[in-house]
């Protein structure tokens, strides 16, 4: 089955909110490669690293195919302020216990949020979903052992960090149960509702989470009741005004001449024209 012309718009929309958070959360991982504790941290992060940018370019590739856009488009063609990327990760961890509350959130809301399209209409979708599944599996096991393994210091970190940042995770799963307005729910493009993968969340992990911490019932209250400043984007899934750094959109799409045309892809760094032999004469006259 083929996504409708009247749907395309929101799926391309919403893909792009898991895609994009996929792709600023692997370069996270790549970030803090180096700053893990042991040798099995820092191979962890590589290979979550590999997974999730893996994951990014497979759903980029797809959509590109939906929209008949050339290949790549969606990767270099964009401007930071085009992305749909989770705001939560938009601001850098703080602490070592920031980082693993920050990456469990992160890593639990994608999965929620691919979830919904687990048994969709489009066996395209469904295949990813099913195939992205098997791998988030093992990343969210390495972060509850690193979450589990946290010493008091970094579990008060980790308490500051949950009260910050889950309000904006909750925030991207909207505050209002949408599903009789979700033409994707309508078409079975997506097979369960964005509302039932935002309560799922809190049942299944942010209120385990915060009972494990030590937080009160009321306290998670709280969290689920704040909501984000400033007006919202329901299409990025972010505040209006808001968009990636600078600085981490440098990381992941450098500008420097020399760091983009390494990063070129193939489609595009095959047309070069290279004159090396001309290159060699120079050489052997110096």
């Amino acid at each position: 089955m083929r996504i409708s012309e009247h749907a395309k718009k929101e799926f391309v929309a919403e893909m792009l909110c898991i895609a994009d958070s996929d792709w600023v959360l692997g370069h996270w991982y790549i970030k803090v490669m180096l700053n893990g504790r042991s040798l099995t941290d820092c191979t962890a992060f590589a290979g979550m690293a590999q997974d999730t940018l893996g994951h990014t370019r497979a759903m980029f590739r797809y959509l590109e195919e939906e929209l008949e856009l050339p290949e790549h488009q969606l990767e270099f063609a964009r401007e930071r302020e085009q992305l749909h990327d989770m705001q939560m990760l938009s601001s850098p961890p703080e602490s070592w216990g920031d980082f693993l509350i920050s990456t469990f959130l992160a890593e639990i809301a994608v999965w929620r949020m691919l979830n919904t399209f687990k048994d969709s209409t489009v066996d395209d979708i469904k295949g990813m979903v099913r195939h992205f599944g098997k791998e988030l599996y093992f990343h969210r096991i390495g972060i509850e052992g690193w979450l589990k393994s946290a010493d008091d210091k970094e579990r008060a970190n980790m308490r500051e960090a949950v009260v910050r940042r889950a309000p904006q995770v909750l925030a991207w799963f909207d505050s209002k149960d949408r599903s009789g307005t979700d033409v994707l729910l309508q078409e079975g493009v997506r097979s369960s509702s964005v509302w039932d993968a935002r309560l799922g969340f809190i049942e299944d992990s942010l209120g385990k989470l915060t009972a494990a911490l030590g937080l009160s019932d009321e306290e998670l209250t709280a969290i689920m009741e704040q909501g984000l400043e400033g007006g919202w984007d329901g299409v990025r899934r972010r505040t209006s005004d808001s968009a990636l750094p600078e600085t981490l959109w440098e990381f992941m799409i450098p500008t420097d001449p020399d760091t983009v045309a390494l990063r070129r892809p193939l489609a595009v760094s095959i047309d070069d024209n290279l004159d090396l032999f001309h290159r060699a004469e120079y050489a052997e006259d110096d």
